[in-house]
């Protein structure tokens, strides 16, 4: 976890927590070592907030934390199949199964493009809040067409999205702060 997330990691009695944040949302990892009639039994705990910076999660989307449990186990399994197998070649990592990359990549692009398209609008926004504010006439650009307001009601309400936008940004930044 502290390798593949650079999660801090605690030794605990019965095994260890693991502490960090994924996708921005605050999360804690606990993982039990028991010894069991059939080998040794593994459990995993994963405790995600659902609300973070980035929104709220009502589910796991695209079974991103199944995967990254998965991944954590199948890397348990493999430091301790390389303990037991020393003196061969040895890579730093588990490899990942090749099934999961192209998944993982499309829904990596698909995020990537809904953050970079909010992005956009939220910048053309604050532009047009700052030409309203200027001038008294605000143009909002929307699905339903373009929206004009102009004299001093033009000027509240550009007023009233930069403080948002400057609201946000100040949140975006107190959290990053947080984080690292």
């Amino acid at each position: 976890m502290a390798e593949s997330l650079g999660w801090r990691t605690m030794d605990t009695s019965d095994g260890f927590s693991a502490e960090g944040y994924s996708f921005s949302h605050s999360a804690r990892a606990n993982l039990r070592i028991e010894s069991a009639a059939a080998g040794t039994k593994v459990t995993l705990e994963l405790l995600v907030e659902r609300a973070g910076v980035s929104g709220f999660m009502l589910f796991d989307v695209g079974g991103y934390y199944n995967i990254q449990i998965r991944k954590w186990l199948d890397g348990i399994q493999w430091h301790i199949h390389q303990n037991f197998t020393s003196g061969q070649p040895q890579s730093p990592t588990p490899p990942m199964p090749q099934s999961n990359k192209g998944a993982a990549c499309l829904f990596n692009g698909c995020l990537g493009f809904i953050v970079v398209m909010f992005g956009l609008s939220f910048i053309v926004a604050l532009i047009c809040a700052v030409v309203g504010l200027i001038t008294g006439h605000l143009y909002l650009l929307g699905r339903g067409g373009t929206l004009v307001i102009e004299g001093i009601l033009a000027r509240i309400v550009s007023a009233l999205i930069l403080l948002v936008g400057v609201w946000i940004v100040w949140r975006l930044k107190k959290q990053r702060f947080k984080i690292g």
